[in-house]
Formats: structure tokens, sequence, C-alpha cells
């Protein structure tokens, strides 16, 4: 009874997205947003869009992919990981698909999330192996680029994107030695040359101790404190590093004030890490008394001396009313 539910809000939620949606096409929304002259990089930030087998899915993404190929055009978008549901080739191809359809030649960064690493739901038929080979494969096709590892850099219009993902099937991150010793060069190699400017680094799940994450095994951050505090450690080294996550689910939230868990979207975290965590594009966000808002996201906005966080809803084309934070750089 609950699962029906369950059901019934999101799919009631869906269909009043869409009729939001065409009213909002009759304001003006649908307008191409103004630049910034004084805006060095553009990008639109989303997570957990989860292309599977839910038909809401499928259709919650065309227009968040147009709005932001068409009204937002970014330097790039960064999709933080559970791209797909279930990591399988028939995953990955429908979502390459609405790639080609609504956002072909968008520049895009897509990371390696768990939903992204099992083939199934079933324990027993889940292969990590499998779903890895998917994501290069189909992830690195909708990048643009050849993929031969999960983990990797970009450098977009003279800023550098370093990418991270879990090597293990299992809900929390797992990270190798080799991982973090590729990290820790290849942060330092950025950051030599960063000449102020901030360095992205993407991975789909946050660090422990942040955005309301717990230290334990079922933590939804890291399989151990010790590997969350590692990473956090290599991060920390440098000034105006950015930690682009999602994973948690939650809505928008400029204060951990503002929801029950002590949840924030954007945290610092150590001394010099920006942590900033995605709400769910896919799912929906659930707000109190069940409420689910689909297609929520960031715009971010790099100046010489600060960064912006625009809330924005990428299905419906709006802006958000109260989500709008500067950060300064150091």
């Amino acid at each position: 009874m609950e699962a029906f539910k369950s059901i019934l809000q999101k799919a009631g939620a869906f269909f009043t997205a869409i009729l939001l949606a065409l009213t909002s096409l009759s304001v003006g929304n649908n307008l191409l947003i103004k630049k910034n002259p004084d805006v060095r990089l553009t990008a639109a930030l989303i997570s957990d869009t989860h292309v599977g087998d839910a038909f809401y899915r499928k259709l919650s993404l065309p227009p968040g992919l147009r709005d932001i190929s068409r009204r937002v055009k970014p330097d790039v978008l960064i999709l933080a990981g559970d791209c797909t549901d279930n990591g399988n080739e028939a995953n990955w191809q429908a979502l390459q698909t609405l790639f080609k359809r609504n956002a072909d030649g968008l520049p895009a960064i897509l990371a390696l999330g768990n939903h992204d690493c099992w083939t199934s739901y079933d324990d027993d038929a889940r292969t990590y192996e499998t779903a890895k080979e998917n994501y290069l494969r189909y992830g690195g096709a909708i990048m643009g680029t050849t993929q031969t590892d999960i983990f990797f850099s970009r450098e977009i219009g003279g800023y550098s994107f370093l990418v991270l993902g879990s090597e293990d099937e299992t809900t929390d991150c797992v990270m190798t030695e080799r991982q973090l010793t590729w990290l820790q060069e290849t942060l330092a190699a950025a950051a030599a040359k960063a000449d102020g400017k901030p360095i992205f680094v993407i991975n789909h799940q946050p660090m422990n101790f942040t955005h309301a994450v717990g230290a334990d095994a079922h933590s939804n951050g890291f399989r151990s404190q010790e590997m969350s505090e590692r990473l956090q450690a290599i991060l920390d080294q440098y000034p105006n590093i950015i930690y682009i996550s999602g994973h948690q689910h939650y809505p928008l939230a400029l204060s951990a004030e503002d929801t029950p868990d002590g949840f924030a979207t954007v945290e610092r975290v150590g001394k010099h890490i920006i942590s900033v965590n995605l709400p769910c594009y896919g799912y929906g966000t659930f707000l109190e008394g069940g409420t689910s808002v689909f297609g929520e996201g960031l715009v971010l906005y790099v100046f010489d001396d600060h960064v912006q966080f625009k809330g924005r809803n990428f299905f419906l084309s709006n802006w958000s009313r109260t989500f709008d934070l500067s950060i300064p750089l150091e």
C-alpha cells in the first residue's frame, strides 16, 4: 500500500510539474539568459538523473537538457553521478539518446555514481566490471572523449576539473590507493597553474560528516572514515577547491537550519574546500508533506574574486526565488 502511495505521489508531482512547465512558457521563462560580461566560467550542475525503466525520468530530463543547452548555455554541464538507475547497457543507451536529441554538442562531464556501479538491483547479479565498461563506453561517448578509467581530469576554459568515482558496487564510496595517488599528483599539477582560479573536484558521494552524512558503514558517504579524511586532507592542501557531489537527494537549502536533518547545499569544509551537494534531478527531492520537486540543480558562475551559486529548476526553466549564494575566492 505504501509503495502504491509513493508511486501516486511521484506521478502526481510529475504531471503537476508538466502543467507548471507549460504555464511557464507563456510568461517568458524560455527566453535566453543574459550573460554577465564579468563571468569567467558558467557551469550547470545536476545530479542523480537515474535514467532507467521509469517513464517519468525519461520524460523529465529532455526539458532540462534543452533549458541548459539553449537558455543557460554554460561552458560545461556537470552530472555528478547516478546518471542511470542500473548502469546496464539499456539505461546508458537511453541516456545517450536523450543527450543526442536535446543537448548535442554541449560540453559535459559525467561522474560515476553508485547506481552506475551495478547492472541489477539483485545483489547476486551485480557486476561492477560490466557496469564500469558501460560507463566508459557510453559516458565517454556523451562526453565526446575516449575514457580509459573512472577517474580523469579535463580542462575547460582554463579551469581544471578532476573527476573521481567509487571502485566498488556498493552504495558508499570506495577509493583505492591508486586513485588517491592519482588525485594527489593531478591536483598538485592543477594547483601549480591555477593562479587563483577554483579547481573543481567531482565525486558522487559527499565526504563523511558533511551535508548531514554520518560516518558509519551505511552513511551514504564513504565506506570508512579514514578514507573520507584522506580525501579531505588531499583537497585541503590547496585554496579554492570546489567539491561537487550528489547522492543525498536533499532539496536546495541555503542553511542547515532550513532542514530537519541539518542539511545545507553548500558548506565550507576544512580550510579551503567549498563542498556542494546537489539535489536529485530524476527521483525528485522530497519535501515535508510528501511533495516532490523534479529537475532542481544549480548554475555556477565564476568571477575573478568570487563564485555564485544560483538555484534553478531546469525542468521548469525557472530560477529559485531563494537560493542565490556568493562565496569569495581566496
